[in-house]
């Protein structure tokens, strides 16, 4: 399993409220994943990320919704039995 796959797998991880703080909610459907450190410990990896992906804004009354390209940068510490937002 890849990086982006532990990642979704692990998604509900990581604060709903981190992903999109300018209203909205996230969709992951083009999700990316920039590696900018990686730490390798005894038993487990630090990675330094950040998650590239769409927050979607609801429409009303004749005012359609839209997208918002959005980043967050995070460190995950995973392990063969763990994942873990540190930050």
């Amino acid at each position: 399993m890849n990086l982006k796959e532990k990642i979704m797998a692990n998604i509900e991880m990581f604060a709903i409220s981190d992903f999109c703080p300018s209203g909205g909610w996230p969709k992951f459907d083009n999700l990316s994943v920039a590696v900018y450190q990686e730490e390798k410990l005894a038993d487990a990896i630090i990675y330094d990320i950040e998650l590239m992906y769409d927050c979607e804004f609801a429409g009303c009354c004749f005012i359609p919704g839209g997208e918002n390209f959005t980043r967050l940068r995070k460190k995950v510490k995973i392990s063969k039995t763990s994942f873990e937002v540190l930050d």
